[in-house]
Protein backbone atom coordinates (compact mmCIF):
# COMPACT_ATOMS: atom_id res chain seq x y z
CA UNK A 1 0.00 0.00 0.00
CA UNK A 2 1.25 3.35 -1.37
CA UNK A 3 0.80 6.15 1.77
CA UNK A 4 1.47 10.09 1.77
CA UNK A 5 3.53 12.11 3.68
CA UNK A 6 5.18 15.29 4.04
CA UNK A 7 9.26 14.88 4.56
CA UNK A 8 10.59 16.42 7.92
CA UNK A 9 14.31 15.41 7.84
CA UNK A 10 16.53 12.90 6.34
CA UNK A 11 19.27 12.31 9.41
CA UNK A 12 21.56 9.48 8.04
CA UNK A 13 21.79 8.04 4.06
CA UNK A 14 19.00 5.77 5.20
CA UNK A 15 16.34 7.06 7.24
CA UNK A 16 14.02 10.13 6.94
CA UNK A 17 11.53 11.39 9.67
CA UNK A 18 8.06 12.01 7.35
CA UNK A 19 5.16 13.24 8.70
CA UNK A 20 1.78 11.22 7.64
CA UNK A 21 -1.44 12.82 6.30
CA UNK A 22 -3.04 11.83 9.90
CA UNK A 23 -0.33 13.62 11.51
CA UNK A 24 1.07 10.57 12.99
CA UNK A 25 5.57 10.95 12.19
CA UNK A 26 7.15 7.70 10.89
CA UNK A 27 10.77 6.80 10.03
CA UNK A 28 11.30 5.41 7.18
CA UNK A 29 14.01 3.57 5.05
CA UNK A 30 15.59 5.70 2.63
CA UNK A 31 16.94 3.08 -0.05
CA UNK A 32 19.50 5.76 -1.60
CA UNK A 33 22.84 6.51 -0.41
CA UNK A 34 23.66 9.31 -2.28
CA UNK A 35 22.86 12.99 -1.07
CA UNK A 36 19.65 13.52 -3.29
CA UNK A 37 20.12 16.70 -4.15
CA UNK A 38 17.23 18.72 -5.79
CA UNK A 39 14.76 17.30 -2.41
CA UNK A 40 13.33 20.47 -1.34
CA UNK A 41 12.40 20.90 2.42
CA UNK A 42 8.98 19.64 3.54
CA UNK A 43 8.43 17.93 0.06
CA UNK A 44 5.52 15.27 -0.24
CA UNK A 45 6.69 11.88 -0.54
CA UNK A 46 4.68 8.70 -1.06
CA UNK A 47 6.05 5.79 0.83
CA UNK A 48 5.49 2.08 0.83
CA UNK A 49 4.00 0.42 3.92
CA UNK A 50 5.50 -2.85 3.54
CA UNK A 51 3.95 -3.75 6.73
CA UNK A 52 5.85 -5.50 9.75
CA UNK A 53 7.75 -8.30 10.42
CA UNK A 54 10.24 -9.97 12.94
CA UNK A 55 13.07 -9.41 9.80
CA UNK A 56 11.89 -5.54 9.44
CA UNK A 57 12.36 -3.14 11.79
CA UNK A 58 10.91 -0.14 9.67
CA UNK A 59 7.49 -0.35 8.40
CA UNK A 60 7.56 2.22 5.34
CA UNK A 61 10.01 2.73 2.83
CA UNK A 62 10.71 6.13 0.91
CA UNK A 63 10.29 5.96 -2.87
CA UNK A 64 9.00 8.74 -4.47
CA UNK A 65 9.11 12.28 -4.06
CA UNK A 66 6.86 15.69 -5.82
CA UNK A 67 8.90 18.21 -7.44
CA UNK A 68 6.20 21.13 -7.37
CA UNK A 69 7.76 23.05 -9.66
CA UNK A 70 6.80 21.03 -12.42
CA UNK A 71 4.47 18.77 -10.60
CA UNK A 72 6.35 15.58 -11.01
CA UNK A 73 6.63 12.11 -8.87
CA UNK A 74 10.43 11.30 -8.70
CA UNK A 75 11.62 7.98 -7.65
CA UNK A 76 14.43 7.63 -5.17
CA UNK A 77 14.65 4.03 -4.36
CA UNK A 78 17.63 2.93 -6.45
CA UNK A 79 16.97 -0.63 -6.22
CA UNK A 80 13.58 0.08 -8.39
CA UNK A 81 15.96 1.44 -10.95
CA UNK A 82 17.43 -2.05 -11.13
CA UNK A 83 14.11 -4.03 -11.19
CA UNK A 84 12.88 -1.85 -13.84
CA UNK A 85 15.66 -1.93 -16.32
CA UNK A 86 15.24 -6.07 -15.83
CA UNK A 87 11.73 -5.45 -16.91
CA UNK A 88 12.28 -3.32 -19.59
CA UNK A 89 15.17 -5.91 -20.76
CA UNK A 90 12.59 -8.82 -20.32
CA UNK A 91 9.90 -7.26 -22.52
CA UNK A 92 12.55 -6.52 -25.26
CA UNK A 93 11.76 -2.79 -25.07
CA UNK A 94 15.33 -1.70 -25.29
CA UNK A 95 16.68 -1.90 -28.15
CA UNK A 96 20.19 -3.00 -28.09
CA UNK A 97 18.88 -6.37 -26.36
CA UNK A 98 16.30 -7.93 -28.45
CA UNK A 99 18.50 -10.74 -29.45
CA UNK A 100 19.10 -11.45 -25.80
CA UNK A 101 18.37 -15.25 -24.70
CA UNK A 102 19.30 -15.29 -21.53
CA UNK A 103 19.94 -12.90 -18.23
CA UNK A 104 21.71 -13.06 -14.81
CA UNK A 105 21.64 -10.52 -11.87
CA UNK A 106 24.34 -9.35 -9.94
CA UNK A 107 27.19 -11.01 -11.32
CA UNK A 108 30.58 -11.10 -10.25
CA UNK A 109 33.54 -9.60 -12.20
CA UNK A 110 35.88 -7.41 -12.41
CA UNK A 111 38.46 -6.37 -8.61
CA UNK A 112 35.25 -7.10 -5.87
CA UNK A 113 32.74 -5.90 -8.33
CA UNK A 114 29.68 -7.04 -9.75
CA UNK A 115 27.20 -6.30 -12.68
CA UNK A 116 23.78 -5.64 -12.57
CA UNK A 117 22.66 -7.63 -15.52
CA UNK A 118 24.77 -9.80 -17.34
CA UNK A 119 23.07 -10.70 -20.61
CA UNK A 120 24.00 -13.50 -23.05
CA UNK A 121 23.44 -13.46 -26.87
CA UNK A 122 24.30 -15.87 -29.58
CA UNK A 123 27.61 -13.67 -30.08
CA UNK A 124 28.21 -11.52 -26.93
CA UNK A 125 28.24 -11.42 -23.40
CA UNK A 126 26.41 -8.28 -22.50
CA UNK A 127 27.66 -6.65 -19.32
CA UNK A 128 25.35 -3.97 -17.90
CA UNK A 129 25.29 -1.10 -15.14
CA UNK A 130 22.74 0.51 -13.89
CA UNK A 131 22.70 4.17 -12.29
CA UNK A 132 19.49 5.25 -10.98
CA UNK A 133 19.09 9.13 -11.91
CA UNK A 134 16.71 11.49 -9.24
CA UNK A 135 18.27 15.19 -9.99
CA UNK A 136 17.35 17.61 -12.96
CA UNK A 137 18.94 20.69 -13.65
CA UNK A 138 16.85 22.50 -16.35
CA UNK A 139 16.10 20.52 -18.92
CA UNK A 140 18.82 17.82 -17.92
CA UNK A 141 18.88 14.76 -15.98
CA UNK A 142 22.19 14.59 -14.04
CA UNK A 143 23.99 11.73 -12.22
CA UNK A 144 25.62 11.86 -9.64
CA UNK A 145 24.52 14.28 -6.82
CA UNK A 146 27.90 13.55 -4.78
CA UNK A 147 31.15 11.98 -5.59
CA UNK A 148 30.80 8.02 -6.53
CA UNK A 149 34.29 6.46 -6.17
CA UNK A 150 32.56 3.17 -6.60
CA UNK A 151 30.75 4.21 -9.85
CA UNK A 152 34.04 5.75 -11.73
CA UNK A 153 35.47 2.33 -10.57
CA UNK A 154 32.47 0.31 -12.20
CA UNK A 155 32.91 2.55 -15.75
CA UNK A 156 37.07 1.84 -15.54
CA UNK A 157 36.16 -2.08 -15.16
CA UNK A 158 33.45 -1.85 -18.11
CA UNK A 159 36.27 -0.49 -20.63
CA UNK A 160 38.83 -2.56 -19.49
CA UNK A 161 36.46 -5.29 -19.98
CA UNK A 162 35.56 -4.97 -23.73
CA UNK A 163 38.82 -4.89 -25.03
CA UNK A 164 37.73 -9.06 -24.99
CA UNK A 165 35.67 -8.48 -28.25
CA UNK A 166 33.70 -10.56 -27.32
CA UNK A 167 32.23 -8.39 -24.63
CA UNK A 168 30.06 -5.65 -25.19
CA UNK A 169 29.22 -3.01 -22.19
CA UNK A 170 26.30 -0.76 -21.84
CA UNK A 171 25.21 1.94 -18.79
CA UNK A 172 21.71 2.82 -18.17
CA UNK A 173 20.61 5.70 -16.45
CA UNK A 174 16.94 5.30 -15.57
CA UNK A 175 15.82 8.47 -15.00
CA UNK A 176 13.34 8.27 -12.54
CA UNK A 177 10.68 11.31 -13.52
CA UNK A 178 9.67 12.24 -16.90
CA UNK A 179 10.53 15.80 -17.02
CA UNK A 180 13.79 16.04 -18.73
CA UNK A 181 15.07 16.06 -22.07
CA UNK A 182 18.63 15.18 -21.97
CA UNK A 183 20.93 13.64 -19.79
CA UNK A 184 24.26 14.59 -18.76
CA UNK A 185 26.63 13.74 -15.87
CA UNK A 186 27.23 16.42 -12.88
CA UNK A 187 30.67 17.23 -13.81
CA UNK A 188 31.28 19.65 -11.09
CA UNK A 189 30.07 17.51 -8.23
CA UNK A 190 32.34 14.20 -9.43
CA UNK A 191 35.09 15.42 -12.24
CA UNK A 192 36.63 12.01 -11.36
CA UNK A 193 33.33 9.90 -12.42
CA UNK A 194 33.24 12.14 -15.67
CA UNK A 195 36.50 11.28 -16.91
CA UNK A 196 36.02 7.88 -16.14
CA UNK A 197 32.56 8.57 -18.42
CA UNK A 198 34.45 9.85 -21.18
CA UNK A 199 37.76 7.47 -21.15
CA UNK A 200 34.33 4.41 -21.16
CA UNK A 201 32.75 6.29 -23.85
CA UNK A 202 35.84 6.64 -25.92
CA UNK A 203 36.34 2.51 -25.69
CA UNK A 204 33.41 2.17 -26.68
CA UNK A 205 30.91 1.73 -23.31
CA UNK A 206 27.62 2.08 -24.67
CA UNK A 207 25.41 4.65 -22.85
CA UNK A 208 21.66 4.99 -22.79
CA UNK A 209 18.93 6.97 -20.37
CA UNK A 210 15.77 6.11 -20.17
CA UNK A 211 12.62 8.27 -18.57
CA UNK A 212 10.20 6.90 -16.39
CA UNK A 213 6.98 8.40 -15.50
CA UNK A 214 4.98 7.83 -12.54
CA UNK A 215 2.25 8.42 -10.41
CA UNK A 216 0.76 9.03 -7.10
CA UNK A 217 0.02 5.58 -6.65
CA UNK A 218 3.87 4.53 -6.80
CA UNK A 219 2.97 3.27 -10.37
CA UNK A 220 6.05 3.49 -13.27
CA UNK A 221 6.26 3.23 -16.79
CA UNK A 222 8.68 3.44 -19.44
CA UNK A 223 8.43 6.87 -21.19
CA UNK A 224 10.89 7.80 -23.18
CA UNK A 225 14.30 7.64 -24.65
CA UNK A 226 16.36 10.75 -23.70
CA UNK A 227 19.43 11.94 -25.74
CA UNK A 228 22.81 11.80 -23.43
CA UNK A 229 25.09 14.46 -23.43
CA UNK A 230 28.74 14.26 -23.33
CA UNK A 231 30.41 17.35 -23.59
Amino acid sequence: MIVQGRLLKRYNRFLADVELENGEIVTAHCPNSGKLLGVPQNAQVLLKDLGLSEKRKLQYRWDYFLDSDSFTWVGVNTHMANDTVGQLIDSKIIEPFHKVISSKREVKYGTNSRIDFLLKTADNDIYVEVKSVHMKRGSHACFPDCPTVRGAKHLKELAHLIENPFYQAYVIFLVQRHDCDFFSVAKDLDADFYQAFLRAKQTGVQFYALSMQNDDLGNCEFFKEIEVIYD
